[in-house]
């Protein structure tokens, strides 16, 4: 495993549907946050839960990010804690790019890639087991 900072724009080229997913998620986020006010009761947006009755493996994030934003991080880790894996990265990744123009880029070796991909599926199944768990 090699890493290595490299130079970089400061301004990232998001790919479009990168942005516009991020989009939808928030667009969803803010209605279902609309409708539970009103209707005084929570609205699942997660389709794969309404057909199957399982939650999925992201179940929780746009409540979790909500409790974040209100200043409850304890409630957050509570719904997802792959919530704060994926943001903490995001931020990281971000911030370096944006402060210091640079990036972090990592090489690995075929077996080491391996190990790795194994690896976020056992973390992805480890966390889809705790959201079934505990929002199921």
């Amino acid at each position: 495993m090699k890493f290595e900072f490299v130079n970089v724009c400061r301004r990232p080229k998001w790919p479009l549907w990168a942005v516009l997913i991020v989009m939808l998620w928030l667009a969803l986020g803010i209605t279902a946050v609309l409708l539970s006010s009103h209707l005084d009761r929570p609205v699942s947006l997660c389709l794969f839960k309404r057909v199957t009755g399982v939650p999925c493996p992201t179940c929780g994030f746009t409540r979790g990010g909500l409790c974040f934003l209100r200043g409850r991080p304890d409630q957050a880790l509570l719904y997802n804690p792959l919530l704060f894996s994926v943001l903490g990265l995001f931020t990281a990744a971000v911030g370096m790019r944006v402060l210091f123009a640079r990036s972090l880029k990592i090489q690995l070796t075929v077996n080491e890639r391996i190990i790795t991909w194994l690896l976020a599926v056992v973390l992805l199944a480890v966390n889809w087991i705790y959201v079934i768990l505990y929002i199921g």
